[in-house]
């Protein structure tokens, strides 16, 4: 059965990347830097607003040993109480967020966006049920589906000239669509549709120490993009913020997709382990290192085919995207198997750790960030993404250590391991493809730039750590049930 999720989130993964990227083509050859840019400061505030409406939530009924049809009524009472603050805020924060900013029709953007929000408490309680019921076939099939529906009405919206928002519908249009299409699952099994919303203060309390420390480290790392994208927009304009967007959308669909199907899958395997922390810190560093050795070569082979991928999806005029994006991507790339740490720290009921890690890493990034741009450093957004990257990293290792001494250095040694065999497909794609400097941009050169690394990076990595194959496949094995 196992197997059978990983089939089917790997195929979620596969389909919403396809999807996105494809959207991403047509768009960026319609829309111009700035309506990038303007679009990516919108949804850095409704990821903030988001973050408080519904991933609390869905952590917490997720986690809980009993649960209650109160608990899911309480969740989306709150949810709705959250989502009316948010568009408040939203009429309240728009237009002085546009007069201080300097972005013009940001606020109306802003409160446009949000009344989107309504529907997130639906699908974070939609997923915890299915994620309770270890349904992860249906999660795999509505995420994949919303997403391709979301990218198809995007490139519509943007050749019909409605510009900022085809960029918002892209993003914000699968948080509606997910739920409705849960309730066709629940519907054809028979199952109850609608819940009630309804207040229950005794439930309440019951999910509100993991809710709200959960929130508090959703809502900073949530805040840590916005914040981002307002310090280019403030120090380099909203054309290069457009170009930080495009470079994003190159790293963020691989990041989302296998960081959302990985902790759902991660989770339903460790919280069984809360009450044993060393076997619990020992599963996730597995689950880390398994994740790596698919995870690290795809975001180090983005960076080293930037030169060629990006020119070829989103045509000229993105040259300075280039650089960003192959800098995203190494951090990511380092970052994104330590994140399943967090999942661990979430199943034995320890949000604070995620808190402590999202809030180091928001406080590193806009150090470095103000450091370099105030030097007239144009690698600012670079570097503070990747600091903050790092700076979690670093948090979770020692968070590792203080729950279950050793328990992470098995698992750091081989996504080591790993890396060096990524890195050497990266010096080998380089040496063949890009050595005489400018590349030729061609669909033919980006597929054999992908064989090469394939090939190139599976022969290294059986030198440098095979057991990290053997290691997962026996995780799967021990997982059947």
């Amino acid at each position: 059965m196992f197997r059978i999720w990983i089939g089917a989130s790997a195929a979620d993964a596969a389909v919403r990347l396809a999807a996105q990227m494809a959207s991403t083509v047509v768009v960026a050859r319609i829309l111009s830097p700035t309506e990038f840019g303007l679009a990516t400061m919108v949804l850095g505030v409704n990821a903030i607003m988001g973050a408080f409406i519904g991933l609390p939530f869905e952590e917490s009924l997720s986690q809980r040993r009993r649960l209650y049809t109160a608990h899911l009524e309480t969740a989306l009472f709150a949810s709705l109480v959250l989502t009316g603050a948010a568009i408040v805020l939203s009429f309240v924060l728009g237009p002085l967020i546009e007069v201080w900013a300097g972005a013009p029709d940001f606020a109306i953007y802003l409160i446009v966006s949000s009344f989107l929000l309504l529907w997130q408490g639906p699908r974070a309680v939609s997923t915890a049920i299915a994620r309770r019921s270890r349904r992860f076939v249906e999660i795999s099939f509505c995420q994949a589906v919303s997403t391709v529906i979301a990218s198809i009405v995007s490139v519509i919206a943007a050749m019909q000239g409605f510009g900022v928002y085809s960029l918002l519908l892209q993003r914000l249009l699968p948080n509606v669509l997910y739920p409705m299409l849960a309730a066709v699952f629940l519907w054809w099994r028979g199952q109850t549709i609608l819940i009630p919303v309804r207040w229950h203060t005794k439930r309440f309390q019951e999910i509100f120490r993991f809710s709200w420390l959960h929130l508090a480290d959703v809502g900073v790392t949530s805040s840590a993009p916005a914040i981002l994208a307002f310090l280019v927009n403030a120090f380099f304009g909203g054309a290069v913020l457009g170009q930080l967007n495009i470079a994003l959308r190159i790293v963020d669909p691989l990041r989302m997709a296998l960081m959302g199907v990985g902790h759902n899958l991660a989770f339903s395997v460790l919280v069984r382990l809360q009450t044993a922390p060393p076997r619990l810190l020992e599963t996730a560093g597995r689950i880390s290192a398994g994740v790596a050795v698919a995870a690290v070569p795809a975001f180090v082979g983005l960076a080293a085919s930037a030169p060629v991928l990006l020119p070829l999806l989103v045509g000229p005029g993105w040259e300075l995207a280039v650089p960003l994006s192959q800098v995203l991507c190494l951090a990511v790339g380092m970052s994104l198997p330590y994140r399943f740490y967090y999942s661990a720290y979430s199943a034995f009921g320890r949000p604070e750790y995620g808190l402590i890690g999202s809030t180091v890493g928001l406080v590193c990034m806009a150090i470095s960030f103000l450091i370099l741009a105030w030097s007239d450093g144009h690698s600012a957004p670079a570097v503070a993404f990747l600091t903050y990257e790092v700076a979690t990293i670093i948090v979770a290792l020692i968070c590792a250590r203080i729950v279950a001494k050793g328990a992470a250095a098995s698992a750091s040694i081989m996504i080591a391991r790993i890396w060096l065999a990524a890195l050497v497909m990266a010096g080998a794609i380089t040496v063949i493809f890009l050595r005489d400097g400018a590349p030729t941009i061609s669909l033919t050169n980006l597929l054999l730039i992908i064989l090469t690394g394939v090939i190139v990076y599976s022969l290294t990595l059986l030198v440098t750590c095979r057991q990290c194959f053997e290691d997962f496949t026996s995780l799967l094995k021990s997982q059947k049930s």
